[in-house]
């Protein structure tokens, strides 16, 4: 196998992984907007998308949706914002319960050590013959 060959396997491994990865991340996204209902209009569930892109030789990923929605995670959402008890206010007794929804941010970077360990580790002698074939299919058809 020649050297234009072999980086042609890997970056098409690194292409196909990015791609599961988008895939897997938008799912986790919308799970975890839907699980903590953080769901208003709905526009921000519809927004969550990913796309591939080549930077020179350097393939990439992108997600993109709704920036509000990254404010929601870094602020916590608050959905009654009214609530007072007045007993607390009385005695100085701060509220603990202060709760944040990381939608973004645990599902977000939690998967990176997944994608890091399936770019570094997963490139088999059965996926490098997988590959080589999808790379034989595309040269012969165009």
């Amino acid at each position: 196998m020649n050297s234009q060959a072999s980086d042609d396997i890997k970056l098409l491994f690194i292409q196909e992984e990015l791609s599961k990865f988008g895939e897997e991340l938008c799912d986790a996204l919308s799970d975890a907007v839907v699980k903590q209902k953080l769901i208003d209009s709905g526009s921000l569930l519809d927004s969550l998308n990913y796309s591939s892109f080549m930077e020179g030789k350097n393939p990439g990923q992108r997600v993109s949706f709704f920036s509000y929605g990254r404010c929601v995670d870094m602020s916590g959402y608050k959905k009654n914002k009214t609530k007072v008890n007045t007993n607390r206010e009385v005695w100085g007794i701060r509220e603990n319960s202060k709760k944040k929804n990381r939608w973004y941010a645990r599902n977000m970077y939690g998967g990176l050590n997944r994608l890091i360990g399936r770019v570094m580790y997963g490139l088999s002698e059965q996926e490098i013959t997988r590959l080589k074939g999808i790379l034989e299919n595309r040269i012969k058809n165009g």
